[in-house]
């Protein structure tokens, strides 16, 4: 999934209200708006934060299996957003609903992910399709191929609309 990922993003940055509103006035940070910039940069930082294990391989400092190890675990995630829910808890919250859902939308590749990696090194997958690579020209045409990408990142972007027709944001206003 390429495109999806950003429209994943959004998807989330649109329940942002929902999924922090536990984190009230009183609370520091108190709760981020709708696809506000806020709760967009958080959303969309933290949802992609996971495939950037693919700039050390890239740079000859780790094999090609450091490919959605630690990186796309359900530990790292909940570290992640615990240190960053000091700051603010409504971050925290976003940050690991956002990892959530790319760990979502990495598990129909067949590369799997170990989400319980260190307790396990089980690899999860859907296998809905092969595995073209991290990041490049010969991974995005790789994974557009395949008739499962298109089809699930179709059903995302679609959600995004109708999410955006119930808010009431462009093009619906």
């Amino acid at each position: 999934m390429q495109v999806g990922h950003v429209a994943v993003g959004i998807v989330i940055a649109s329940y942002a209200p929902e999924l922090t509103g536990w984190a009230g006035p009183g609370i520091a940070g108190g709760t981020m708006g709708a696809l506000s910039l806020e709760s967009f940069l958080v959303a969309m930082i933290a949802h992609w934060l996971p495939n950037l294990d693919g700039i050390p391989i890239m740079l000859g400092w780790a094999p090609k299996a450091f490919h959605c190890t630690w990186s796309h675990s359900i530990v790292t995630a909940s570290i992640f957003s615990l240190l960053m829910a000091i700051f603010n808890p409504a971050w925290g919250v976003l940050i690991f609903a956002s990892l959530f859902f790319h760990f979502l939308a990495d598990m129909p590749s067949s590369v799997g992910l170990p989400i319980f990696l260190p307790l396990s090194k089980k690899r999860f997958t859907f296998n809905l399709w092969a595995d073209t690579g991290y990041f490049g020209k010969t991974a995005f045409v790789g994974t557009y191929r395949q008739s499962w990408t298109w089809l699930l990142e179709g059903a995302v972007i679609l959600f995004g609309f109708i999410r955006l027709y119930q808010l009431n944001i462009w093009p619906f206003n």
